[in-house]
């Protein structure tokens, strides 16, 4: 299912591309006096070169972690992405014009960089909007009506004791009649998935709900980290900090930076805030 949705999409991202080259060429034929054939070319270099840069661009927004900084440099940072996008989109597409076109229509094509560099903007806001958008609400929100399915999952889970929910959430041995976590199943859109717990890389808290990171995507479970840490794989995973239960097969490095103060590198490239007591017990663990 996956690899279907993977080509689906791959499919989708073409077409979009192949009707902006055509859209392009028929509103320049206008402005520009050269053929259409010429001006589609020029349209279809843009055009294959502005995909190849928003996926490059959706790479950095996923690992660059803007969204951490302050307001300003934040600001500073996307207006430099989309600078950098905008510059290689327009120039190395005129630079294919200039290789494989005549250069009466390459100087031709000069006044069509404008309007190139603002629609690569456009193309780049769009990316940015959608990004969130899609990491948000799109693939991870789960859906009302799947909330009688996920109630059957957790409800076993849930009935526990009254002294099991007083202890504190970290610390202590559960019971040894807890039910251990093997698997862990979501929604996503109108696929039912089932997620092993050791290809999670990560939990996160989301309020009422728990973010789900794993080695293929995000998903939104409702449920409590309380939950999560008890019925986890204690061997595995480990309460670092009171937004964070974390993998240790997927911990790389743990860096301290200022004074007590420790974060973890992720095999995905991800960073990790530690608390003291998160310290400690991932250091007890790893031992």
């Amino acid at each position: 299912m996956p690899l279907l949705e993977n080509r689906i999409r791959i499919f989708i991202y073409a077409v979009i591309w192949a009707s902006y080259a055509i859209l392009h060429a028929a509103a320049m034929s206008c402005l520009v006096s050269v053929s259409f054939w010429t001006l589609f070319v020029d349209a279809l270099f843009h055009s294959i070169l502005f995909a190849g840069l928003c996926v490059m661009s959706w790479l950095v927004l996923q690992y660059g972690k803007y969204e951490k900084l302050m307001p300003i440099p934040r600001l500073l940072s996307y207006g430099t992405l989309a600078l950098i996008i905008v510059a290689l989109g327009v120039g190395t597409g005129y630079f294919l014009d200039y290789v494989f076109l005549e250069e009466n229509e390459t100087i031709a094509l000069v006044s069509t960089l404008p309007v190139k560099a603002l629609e690569g903007v456009m193309f780049y806001v769009i990316f940015v909007l959608y990004f969130y958008i899609d990491a948000q609400y799109l693939e991870i929100k789960p859906e009302q009506e799947f909330e009688e399915e996920q109630k059957l999952e957790i409800e076993p889970e849930q009935e526990l004791e009254p002294e099991q929910s007083a202890k504190p959430e970290s610390g202590q041995d559960e019971p040894a009649d807890t039910e251990i976590l093997e698997r862990i199943m979501v929604k996503t859109r109108q696929t039912i998935k089932v997620i092993p717990v050791s290809d999670i890389v990560y939990f996160r808290s989301e309020g009422d709900y728990v973010m789900i990171i794993s080695k293929d995507g995000k998903y939104l479970k409702e449920q409590t980290m309380k939950y999560f840490e008890s019925h986890l794989p204690k061997s595995l995973f480990i309460r670092v900090h009171r937004s964070y239960i974390v993998n240790v097969e997927y911990i790389s490095a743990i860096e301290s930076y200022g004074k007590q103060n420790q974060q973890a590198l992720l095999k995905n490239g991800e960073w990790l805030k530690i608390s003291v007591a998160g310290y400690k017990a991932l250091k007890s663990a790893l031992r």
